[in-house]
């Protein structure tokens, strides 16, 4: 009889599979006996297949990649030494908070959350793939061939398909299937597991506590990637599964609310208040997670719905000024949102479709760029508007460079001029702002450099990036504001109209006995 726990007993502690978590084992079993070499002793050691960075980046499937070896600028593969070889290395940072365990193991250390922490060193805190920390260590895997990167790659690859994806179709259709967030921002996650964070941090306000899931946390290139470098189908899911939800979490169907109003929830495009619904890290990721379904699955679904939200979120003739994109602590995420908008272009382009969709978003993004150009300035310029003026604006500084030089691949030369070389002013200060920080190997200005500072490196070794189709001019009429499914409701309650609405509405079959069990359920 042979016994296989994979939560041993002899542990003299809990073991708790919370709802909606999983976790993957591989058992190898070698019956036999004699004293020759175990058949087996290459499981601790497996062989590993890695192609040249030229090889990756011919095959054009990640876009903008430079091979390290060919990149003059020596600052880039210089901090990604740093966080592969480094005493602060990625892989240290494990031991540092003891990162193992089934639930944590892949995980990386939230070391940047230390800095303002007062109690205990160090700070127990779990990054979650913030800013999609798996796509950039692929990037960096591509770029350099070093394939100690995989080290990183295969076991956070793990740790977010089982532990930070919620597999469940019992909650709400907001949280089912979704991707939590990190733990807490500057405390110990104590016995946070992402899915809520611990009660030993409950602030006294009375204010609702927990940790997501939610549209500004939804990251699924590097899972997408993952699944071209291993072929392992539970990523291709993965990505497949996020991009669903996605969806569903704006279908005002699904929710309760529906009974009165069946359109969109606004969950899928709102960032960091509900009432916003402009250009953000929410509707970005949530398109971005739409695009990597669209390039798996080729379902016209997915493009739809990303098109959708691109319409919504922005506009050729937007006013940028209302937008109060200078407000760094409130729309530092804008320039995310652009980004996609740019690899939507990338795509549309590559597949030759030029379409009315295609021209509207081209146009929006020259506008928002235009803008950039003029008004944009470093992050810490002025650190006085921050809230806690880190390394991590000086990363993110990178990314409004890199959008400048995407817009400039749909403009004429002469304004393409313009816009590359103010992105290059914003990147030489990205870079010397960065590297005077004694914290820059903190693991969240790591993760975004390991993307940004990709791109910003091929964009550096091109000496003009190469124009994508211009569209024609079209009419695209005039912005309108989209509002949520929960303010549309509100509105209809403060009117006798609207009551009616409504009790026309309920009368529908079915619908009275949903409505009363919802208020009974409150």
């Amino acid at each position: 009889r042979i016994w296989l726990r994979l939560f041993p007993h002899q542990w003299d502690d809990l073991h708790e599979l919370q709802g909606g978590e999983r976790k993957t084992h591989h058992m190898w079993l070698e019956c036999g006996a004699g004293e020759r070499t175990s058949w087996l002793d290459w499981v601790h050691a497996p062989a590993r297949i890695c192609c040249t960075p030229q090889w990756y980046a011919r095959t054009g499937v990640v876009p903008y990649l430079l091979p390290a070896e060919t990149d003059a600028d020596d600052r880039m593969r210089t901090l990604m030494h740093e966080a592969l070889y480094g005493t602060q290395s990625l892989f240290n940072k494990r031991e540092t908070v003891d990162e193992y365990g089934w639930r944590n193991y892949g995980d990386v250390w939230a070391d940047h959350e230390e800095a303002y922490y007062d109690g205990p060193k160090p700070v127990v805190s779990h990054f979650n793939n913030q800013h999609d920390l798996l796509h950039g260590a692929i990037v960096q895997l591509m770029r350099s061939g070093d394939d100690r990167w995989f080290e990183l790659i295969k076991p956070l690859a793990r740790h977010v398909m089982d532990i930070d994806i919620y597999h469940t179709r019992e909650d709400k259709t907001a949280y089912n299937g979704g991707l939590f967030w990190h733990t807490d921002h500057y405390c110990d996650a104590f016995t946070c597991t992402h899915r809520t964070y611990s009660n030993q941090n409950v602030p006294n306000n009375g204010v609702p506590y927990g940790g997501g899931p939610s549209n500004e946390h939804l990251y699924t290139t590097g899972l997408l990637y993952y699944y071209y470098l291993t072929g392992d189908e539970d990523a291709k899911a993965a990505v497949l599964g996020l991009a669903d939800w996605a969806i569903a979490m704006d279908d005002g169907k699904l929710t309760t609310l529906g009974l009165v109003d069946d359109g969109p929830t606004g969950l899928a495009s709102q960032t960091a208040f509900p009432e916003y619904h402009g250009p953000g890290r929410g509707p970005g990721n949530t398109i971005n997670a739409l695009l990597d379904a669209w390039e798996n699955l080729r379902s016209p679904a997915y493009l739809e719905k990303a098109e959708e939200l691109i319409g919504r979120c922005i506009h050729p003739n937007d006013d940028i000024a209302a937008r109060n994109l200078l407000d760094s602590e409130r729309r530092w995420s804008y320039t995310v949102f652009l980004s996609v908008i740019a690899r939507y272009l990338d795509m549309k382009a590559e597949l030759g479709d030029l379409d009315w969709h295609y021209a509207y978003a081209q146009r929006a993004l020259v506008h928002y760029a235009r803008w950039m150009a003029e008004h944009e300035r470093p992050y810490l310029h002025r650190p006085e508007q921050l809230e806690y003026p880190t390394e991590t604006w000086a990363a993110q500084d990178l990314r409004k460079a890199n959008v400048l030089r995407y817009a400039a691949r749909h403009v004429e030369p002469d304004l393409a001029q313009v816009f590359l070389a103010r992105a290059e002013q914003l990147s030489d200060r990205a870079w010397e702002d960065l590297l005077r920080f004694p914290t820059r190997h903190y693991t969240r200005p790591v993760a975004i450099v390991m993307r940004e500072g990709a791109w910003d490196a091929w964009f550096r070794s091109v000496r003009e990036p190469g124009l994508q189709p211009i569209a024609p001019v079209a009419d695209f009429g005039a912005p309108l504001q989209f509002v949520p499914q929960k303010q549309r409701v509100f509105q209809l309650i403060k009117t006798p109209s609207g009551w009616a609405t409504i009790a026309l509405r309920l009368m529908r079959p079915g619908c009275v006995k949903r409505f009363v069990l919802f208020l009974l359920s409150r």
